[in-house]
């Protein structure tokens, strides 16, 4: 009997204390900015839902949204990084657009006219407790069946390089260079000779292997699907060039750019390719500098005699 006692008395307290953590946190949401209710889904092949609700007396500068690939549980993760997006005190929904396929959760964050933030944390309250999966579709587009390789920066390639110079410079004449010249250049360059570059397989965003059912994806996945991925790069240009003519979200438009990059690359068009790349390389820094540095493996300046 004295077992079953102390076995119901340990069970009150444990409940007691559960609800009395539950008052106190529904107390200091009440005296703090904090958005309640939050919720993320998923809305299309890259895109995540998030929306809130805000208390009546909200008062706040803006909203702070985090996202990460591990759910957010302290206080010191959120003061480490840099929100993804801040919206105003009363906005109660966010579209997030990804580039990559995973699990994602996400946490929402008061800031105050200071510019400081109230770092509380509350699972299911601003933060969430389940992941929202980005899984790729089964209908991909088949690109090319072998894996794209690596590409080996060449000699002293690291090196900045001169872009400006380079293309106001292509009017200067170059000084011709004697046969006996070149046969000397061969013989010093010997086992240094560069093999011959090859050209890198197609590279297609992870937005762009499915059909998107709205607005700018759609279109450009139209324009791949018809042109890019059949490999037909002097439509692909055509059509792109099109594409690029009206005004387009963002990132879409960075994807086509760097489509029409590829296409002017692979119709040996480099300098233009090059000035494409070099375009969107803020937006895309690592993949811009893998294509940008075998474009200039490829690329030749004019010789003087074929300028007229």
């Amino acid at each position: 009997m004295e077992q079953i006692f102390r076995h119901f008395s340990k069970v009150f307290f444990i409940s007691f204390l559960l609800g009395f953590r539950t008052f106190l946190s529904a107390q200091e949401v009440k005296s703090r900015p904090v958005c309640t209710a939050i919720s993320a889904q998923k809305i299309g092949v890259n895109k995540i839902q998030l929306s809130w609700n805000l208390p009546s007396d909200f008062n706040a500068a803006s909203i702070a949204i985090f996202r990460s690939t591990s759910q957010i549980q302290q206080k010191s993760t959120i003061s480490a990084e840099k929100p993804i997006a801040e919206v105003p005190a009363h906005t109660s929904s966010y579209t997030d657009i990804l580039k990559h396929f995973g699990d994602y959760y996400y946490a929402l964050i008061a800031r105050d006219k200071n510019g400081n933030l109230f770092n509380m944390l509350l699972p299911t309250v601003n933060a969430t407790v389940k992941p929202v999966s980005l899984i790729p579709p089964e209908d991909y587009f088949e690109v090319a069946a072998e894996v794209e390789e690596q590409y080996v920066p060449g000699f002293l390639r690291e090196l900045p390089l001169p872009y400006l110079d380079l293309i106001s410079d292509l009017d200067i004449k170059a000084t011709p260079m004697t046969a006996k010249a070149k046969k000397a250049g061969k013989e010093l360059a010997g086992p240094y000779a560069v093999k011959k570059p090859r050209q890198l397989n197609p590279y297609v965003f992870e937005e762009d292997m499915v059909l998107s059912p709205e607005g700018d994806d759609f279109f450009l996945f139209e324009s791949l699907k018809t042109y890019f991925i059949k490999k037909d790069y002097k439509g692909s240009v055509k059509d792109l060039r099109k594409f690029l003519e009206i005004t387009r979200d963002s990132y879409v438009t960075t994807r086509a750019v760097f489509y029409l990059a590829q296409s002017q690359y692979y119709c040996k068009n480099y300098r233009k390719a090059l000035e494409l790349f070099l375009f969107v390389e803020d937006e895309l820094p690592e993949l811009s500098k893998k294509w940008i540095d075998s474009t200039l493996d490829f690329y030749q300046i004019p010789s003087s005699s074929s300028r007229g």
